[in-house]
């Protein structure tokens, strides 16, 4: 039996370091924003956390090996999914700060494309092994296998679509309010936009559209849902939805990527097949990645904007230009219109569908209050929240540190 005040303990201390570490990685970066000249000693600093984090975090695991109790599951899983919380952020900031000393000039001149890169790397092969390796003791469920028809699988398609776009109204309010601190030179896209628009499309079709589909259904279902099921489906389904859902790390994403984290973990939990759930991820991604961001990029720079320096010129307009112009804006403005439809035909589907989505209660399963309660006050599982904050506070702090200090 695990040392109930070691791990509260451990479980505190990663918290706090966590907590640093977000802070510290912010600050840093809104000097970057406001090109103030960096010594280096920030990275140091992160640095200095960040070892004796992953010592706590391999300690506190060590201490949860329990599934007997759903506190005690949830600890386990948890702490599990913050080492794995912990590579994904530290080690693509140590292999980034890398490149960028050993080959500067080429890591400017191709930054998203090798950035894409990196981070598929880093979740398909880092994390995928360090999860594998950490969850390789906790007991799994066997889940029954059933078939899907390709009718139910295109209904599913379309309520994806349809619950995107319900999560995209949710959270792009919220994304707007955040961003808007944005000091950021004129032209710039943002995170999101610079890493897709700013990509090789055949990387990125690889590392965004086709790699996470199969990745994050492992790590974000397969290897989650295993080993939450035997306490019900709604706290696998809960579990799964939250952390797919932070793990984007901003609102632009959240709430959407938490609306078919459960659908998936529905499907998967219904079929046992994780086949299913990398098909409906993927039709999304793929969609994104490649015809979207293609058609916008081919329209931005017709407009005069220079993908690879992210300045606006003046676009011509000479007959010529106009010619490529026009039809790229009409198809652009037909693919939208056929993805509004889409979703808006997905979330009636959703509205009428939405009684045929219900959770089959297990006996002896704890109550959905008790689930919820014990997610959310439970000291370890807020370890990994905590990495998941960082994440956000990552995403939008710098900006709005910067925006402060250039009112002074």
């Amino acid at each position: 039996m695990e040392d109930k005040k070691l791990v509260k303990g451990l479980s505190v201390t990663a918290i706090i370091l966590i907590a640093l570490a977000a802070l510290t990685m912010s600050i840093n970066s809104s000097n970057e924003i406001m090109r103030n000249p960096q010594s280096g000693a920030g990275f140091f600093f992160v640095a200095a956390i960040a070892v004796p984090l992953l010592a706590v975090l391999i300690v506190l695991a060590s201490q949860l090996k329990s599934m007997d109790t759903l506190e005690d599951m949830m600890a386990a899983v948890t702490s599990r999914y913050a080492i794995f919380g912990w590579f994904f952020i530290f080690f693509i900031k140590a292999a980034s700060l890398a490149l960028e000393l050993i080959i500067p000039d080429f890591y400017k001149a191709h930054f998203s494309t090798v950035y894409l890169i990196l981070n598929s790397f880093n979740v398909c092969v880092v994390g995928t092994l360090v999860l594998l390796i950490g969850l390789r003791k906790l007991p799994k469920t066997k889940i029954e296998k059933h078939s899907l028809k390709f009718g139910q699988l295109t209904l599913l398609i379309l309520m994806m679509y349809g619950l995107t776009q319900i999560g995209s109204v949710m959270g792009l309010p919220i994304h707007l309010a955040l961003s808007a601190f944005s000091v950021s030179e004129e032209g710039d896209l943002g995170t999101l936009g610079n890493l897709l628009v700013g990509s090789d499309s055949i990387v990125r079709i690889i590392t965004v559209g086709i790699l996470p589909a199969i990745f994050e259904e492992l790590l974000f279902r397969k290897f989650l849902i295993d080993r939450t099921i035997r306490y019900g489906e709604f706290v696998s389904c809960a579990m799964s939805g939250i952390m797919f859902g932070l793990w984007h790390g901003n609102f632009q994403q959240f709430f959407f990527a938490f609306f078919i984290g459960v659908l998936f973990s529905f499907v998967y939990i219904r079929t046992g097949r994780i086949i299913y759930t990398m098909i409906l991820h993927a039709s999304l991604n793929v969609v994104t990645s490649s015809i979207t961001t293609n058609l916008l990029g081919k329209l931005m720079e017709a407009l005069g904007y220079d993908l690879s320096t992210g300045t606006i010129s003046e676009p011509a307009l000479d007959s010529a230009a106009m010619s490529k112009l026009v039809p790229l804006i009409l198809l652009t403005f037909l693919w939208i219109m056929v993805i509004a439809g889409i979703q808006i035909a997905g979330v009636i589907l959703v509205i009428v569908k939405r009684k045929k989505f219900k959770l089959v209660a297990r006996e002896g399963e704890p109550s959905r209050k008790t689930i919820i309660h014990t997610l959310t006050h439970n000291v370890t599982t807020w370890v990994f929240f905590s990495f998941a904050l960082l994440l956000f506070v990552y995403y939008y702090l710098p900006d709005i540190i910067a925006f402060v200090a250039s009112r002074f």
